[in-house]
């Protein structure tokens, strides 16, 4: 059975004679492998197609219950690399890293292939931010696994207007008005203000995740957050040590 998707590339792996296992986010938001037989080979068709994050229009040919279809078809719509910068393209890399690991085969979320667009794009047009698109990425995927709750009031006492002072497994954000915090571990003035902004504004214009105290905090938050429930990433590792 032949299937044809819009879908943006997450991972290609090496493979003997010059192929690639490459995984992908389909429009549907579901996540699919396939098998591009000499891809790494100098005169491929498809040797400009598998970078992390390209847009592509893909064509896989395999049985429907077959865990590894073969590639058909894999035509370049949009790269969000732009060339020599090193910054953006790690954040790339953290992005699909990060989206092979949420999305699921067989499981269809069309939020995750808009949010993935929206960053891809944003990266493309704005390099020199790619650290504030990243942070937004995380706060949306959070929000999308049911894991980030709501900052908009209090989740203990449901005040939406006092300072959010801790971050608790259980009960959400909680405020000054109702949680006594030792000020030496208290998040710091601004996190409400910060977070409304990861919420409102498009991936374009997120806030800056080193801004001021308040970003810096809420971006370790939410990083730690997402990469304990994912896992250990080998592409944000890189990206710390080399930013350093």
């Amino acid at each position: 059975m032949l299937q044809t998707f819009t879908a943006i590339v997450l991972r290609p792996t090496p493979v003997q004679e010059g192929g690639l296992v490459v995984s992908f986010l389909t429009e549907h938001g579901e996540r699919v492998v396939g098998l591009a037989r000499g891809a790494k080979k100098p005169a491929a068709k498809w040797v400009s197609a598998f970078e992390p994050l390209g847009l592509v229009r893909l064509g896989l040919f395999g049985k429907e219950q077959a865990d590894l279809k073969r590639v058909t078809r894999c035509e370049l719509q949009h790269s969000p690399l732009t060339l020599g910068h090193l910054e953006a393209s790690l954040v790339a890399a953290c992005l699909a890293d990060l989206f092979d690991r949420i999305a699921k085969e067989g499981v269809e979320d069309e939020r995750l292939f808009r949010l993935l667009s929206r960053c891809a794009r944003a990266l493309k047009a704005q390099p020199d931010r790619a650290l504030a698109i990243l942070a937004y990425a995380e706060h949306w995927l959070l929000h999308c696994l049911g894991l980030l709750p709501d900052s908009r009031r209090c989740g203990r006492c449901g005040r939406e207007d006092a300072p959010l002072v801790a971050l608790r497994e259980e009960g959400g954000w909680r405020c000054a008005a109702c949680t006594p915090v030792d000020p030496a571990t208290a998040l710091p003035p601004g996190v409400r203000e910060h977070l409304r902004a990861l919420r409102t504004l498009p991936a374009e214009e997120a806030p800056a995740p080193g801004g001021d105290e308040a970003a810096r905090a809420i971006t370790f938050l939410l990083r730690e957050r997402l990469l304990r429930e994912c896992g250990a990433s080998r592409s944000y590792e890189v990206l710390h040590r080399v930013l350093a």
